[in-house]
């Protein structure tokens, strides 16, 4: 007899990697030629970029470059300013070589120190910290119908979510800015941040076009008096084309913009004053995407006329939950230092995050780092750091088994204002955004095989009697019986596939 069996392939993602590895970060430096002798350190903040992420074989390749920039005194109390570019490559060791890999990194620096060994030569130790994650995806056959050799199939429809490997586009954005009215004129600058922020996307197959907005912010010298410091912010529109292979508008993605490096270089006029200045970004423009796929699978068959054996596999499935792209509002109120006369800048940086599940949410927690120039009442220029704490909850929607949630955060341009001579109150936008997945496990029927040689023994054309159970499947029972569900639905008038209580079936032999 032909047995005629239709299968479906289905995609598998398994994680080969999850875990934190530490870079250490060691360099020997001089100061630049322009640059004053240090008299007294006051931060030396590192900010770490993701440049490179490729995997070949067992093995996972991260490249990266952590930007050093230093604040000091010079000899006549002025802040300066220098920066340090480290390159740094990590290779981690997989367990084994991943089909069609996706890389998550993020990183974090939890501890740099610098230390000066003379007035013009520093010594600097820290490490990064990186948080990776590495799933890959390989491709499963398995049974969704068959027809012949009397064979009965239990139907299961799962949901399964196929994630298209992660990408980075690099690129860069150059602009040229203008001081505001009434600013006096750029000796230096002392301090330049930005922040890139997605704020709409659509796709369309293979790509992603996205549109944004760079925040630029300036603390610079004025020229006139270098202990005088001013602060202009700048945005600057963005948009940016991501080939992303698999994607279209049915996919559920994550879009967002790292930002690698930031130059801020002073142009004069023509009266020779430093006026305006040239902008020079490097960012990465980075996609997720998620595919949701409904499987109609196969989790047990019988044949009513011949023994067969059928193959069996629990395979690991993805449900998509949500993908999540929220903001929490940091806000805290802070002791100002004792001999504070007025705030020059305050800006945030957060670190990695936790995730801790709850029964509808998942709480997400992170170290927030407030951090500030202040002018004494002397008239100098000081540092001072708080650590804080940030926690936001997300709202999970649906039953969910294993989550898988591992976010990206970021912390925008802060506000603050001051409230008396004693208080601080600082606000800052921390941007949530990732997949929520569940990870779950289903026992599918991949393949069967009947023996024709060895034919069941059935008496056709009979008719049992069955007390059935509450709840009991009829799928248990027609197996038990060696005839079909529809025959036992058939005959007793059913309509689920669950006896909703205890009663007496009739149970045809067709």
């Amino acid at each position: 007899m032909e047995l005629n069996l239709q299968k479906q392939t289905v995609s598998i993602n398994e994680t080969i990697y999850d875990g934190v590895v530490e870079q250490p970060l060691e360099c020997d430096v001089l100061l630049p030629d322009y640059c004053p002798d240090i008299q007294k350190i006051l931060r030396c903040e590192v900010v770490p970029s993701l440049l490179l992420t490729a995997v070949n074989g067992d093995k996972l390749s991260v490249d990266g470059m952590a930007m050093a920039h230093l604040y000091y005194l010079d000899e006549n109390g002025c802040i300066r300013h220098a920066e340090y570019k480290i390159p740094y490559t990590r290779v981690v060791e997989l367990r084994c070589a991943p089909q069609n890999p996706s890389v998550c990194v993020t990183q974090s620096v939890d501890y740099f120190n610098c230390r000066a060994v003379s007035s013009r030569r520093l010594d600097m130790r820290g490490a990064v910290t990186m948080n990776v994650r590495v799933t890959g995806q390989t491709e499963e056959e398995v049974l969704v119908a068959a027809e012949g050799a009397g064979l009965q199939l239990c139907p299961d429809t799962a949901e399964n979510a196929c994630v298209l490997p992660r990408v980075m586009r690099q690129a860069s954005v150059r602009e040229e800015v203008e001081l505001g009215y009434g600013k006096p004129a750029v000796g230096a600058v002392i301090r330049a941040s930005a922040s890139a922020q997605v704020t709409d996307y659509k796709a369309i197959t293979g790509k992603l076009v996205t549109k944004g907005e760079i925040t630029v912010k300036v603390v610079y010298q004025c020229e006139e008096d270098a202990k005088k410091l001013e602060v202009m912010e700048y945005a600057l529109p963005l948009s940016q084309v991501i080939d992303l292979d698999g994607v279209d508008e049915d996919c559920s993605c994550s879009v967002w913009y790292e930002v690698c490096s930031l130059d801020v270089t002073p142009k004069a006029n023509a009266d020779g004053e430093n006026r305006a200045f040239t902008l020079d970004v490097s960012l990465n423009a980075c996609a997720s995407a998620y595919r949701r796929m409904q499987l109609d699978a196969v989790c047990d068959c019988y044949s009513t006329s011949y023994e067969c054996k059928p193959t069996v596999r629990q395979v690991p499935l993805l449900r998509l939950i949500d993908t999540v792209d929220e903001t929490c509002m940091y806000k805290e109120t802070l002791d100002l230092p004792p001999d504070a006369g007025s705030i020059v800048d305050v800006w945030c940086t957060a670190g990695a995050p936790t995730v801790q599940i709850e029964e509808d949410c998942a709480v997400v927690t992170g170290k927030m780092t407030v951090c500030m120039f202040v002018c004494e009442a002397n008239g100098e220029i000081a540092y001072y750091d708080q650590a804080r704490e940030y926690s936001h909850r997300i709202a999970l929607r649906g039953s969910y088994e294993t989550l898988v949630f591992s976010p990206n955060t970021s912390a925008g341009t802060a506000a603050f204002t001051m409230s008396g001579h004693e208080k601080l109150e600082v606000r800052c936008p921390v941007r949530i955004w990732g997949g929520v997945c569940s990870l779950y496990r289903r026992t599918v029927v991949c393949d069967v095989t009947v023996d024709e040689t060895r034919a069941k023994t059935r008496r056709d054309n009979v008719l049992y009697l069955y007390y059935a159970s509450e709840r009991e499947p009829v799928w248990e029972i027609a197996k038990r019986y060696n005839t079909s569900v529809a025959a036992i639905q058939a005959g007793n008038q059913l309509e689920g596939d669950v006896l909703e209580g205890r009663q007496l079936l009739l149970i045809p032999m067709k």
